[in-house]
């Protein structure tokens, strides 16, 4: 997606140019000497316009409609947490913060849902070099694996639950990476009874089939869908059609388009990604790394 908005209206105004207003001069100088190179100048622009729609080469000529223009008018739509909470909480606790078990495992169990930008869940946070680091600017990790725990435990237990005891182990969160096996390396001491290890894509199948569940470490490229940077999932079922049902920590309730940034720049992340399925290669595309999450 291209966010410029002056750039799409650009295109959009040569588009119309060379598709309407353009074959019209040609027409009437047919039998001038200007035709030849008036023909030449239309076949090119054609040529690069149909290429760019087809091969979606250039995002903002492919981008420059209508639709392209109001997505990239909401692209401000997200801003980063710490931007708009510049004033330290006074506090919060997990009390309040409960799963949504809407959602089945594959072996038609309960699986506990935490959404890291829902507001109980928002105001977590830990100090680093004078700034207040919040839980959803780094939390998919964590949240992804309190999804894992919870649902095989069958027990609400948050990822700001989870967020006190790492602190708790880690006086210096600054030098800490929030990655799932360093977590798991503390968590465990507390949550024994699951197992962690890393699989292939081939395994998750019957991995997932018979109940375990698999997180899936993501980096974002120029063909993402479903995260605009660094980011954790959790496979937690699979369709009739043998694709897969996802679950995204940091999923938001609207589309929006990955920023400058980004190595996903222009893409859209749309807002129903977790009521569609995926297929294998589709979640391929954006994973560096598979865990799998199972009752030892």
């Amino acid at each position: 997606m291209c966010d410029n908005i002056i750039v799409l209206y650009v295109f959009m105004i040569l588009k119309f140019i060379f598709l309407v207003i353009l074959p019209i001069i040609i027409i009437i100088k047919r039998k001038k000497k200007i035709f030849n190179i008036l023909l030449l100048i239309e076949i090119l622009a054609l040529l690069i316009i149909v290429i760019c729609n087809v091969f979606t080469i250039n995002k903002c000529i492919y981008n420059s409609n209508i639709k392209g223009i109001e997505r990239a008018k909401n692209k401000n739509q997200i801003t980063l947490y710490n931007e708009l909470h510049p004033i330290k909480p006074s506090n919060y606790n997990s009390y309040y913060v409960n799963a949504n078990t809407n959602y089945t495992t594959a072996k038609n169990e309960k699986f506990y849902y935490y959404n890291q930008n829902l507001l109980s869940l928002t105001d977590a946070y830990y100090e680093c070099g004078g700034n207040n680091i919040y839980i959803d600017s780094f939390g998919s990790g964590l949240s992804a694996f309190s999804m894992a725990v919870s649902t095989l435990y069958d027990k609400n237990i948050n990822p700001v639950t989870m967020f006190y005891y790492y602190r708790a182990k880690n006086e210096n969160l600054c030098n800490v990476k929030f990655d799932i096996q360093s977590m798991y390396n503390y968590l465990i001491e507390r949550y024994g009874g699951i197992t962690l290890s890393e699989i292939s894509s081939n395994e998750i199948y019957s991995s997932v089939k018979n109940g375990g569940l698999v997180i899936a470490e993501l980096s974002a490229n120029e063909n993402s869908k479903i995260t605009c940077d660094s980011n954790y999932i959790v496979i937690y079922n699979i369709s009739l059609d043998g694709n897969y049902k996802i679950a995204i920590p940091n999923q938001a309730d609207y589309d929006y388009i990955c920023s400058y940034s980004s190595p996903a720049y222009g893409n859209i992340i749309e807002s129903d990604n977790m009521e569609k399925t995926w297929s294998i290669d589709e979640i391929n595309n954006e994973t560096v790394k598979y865990y799998l999450v199972k009752k030892g």
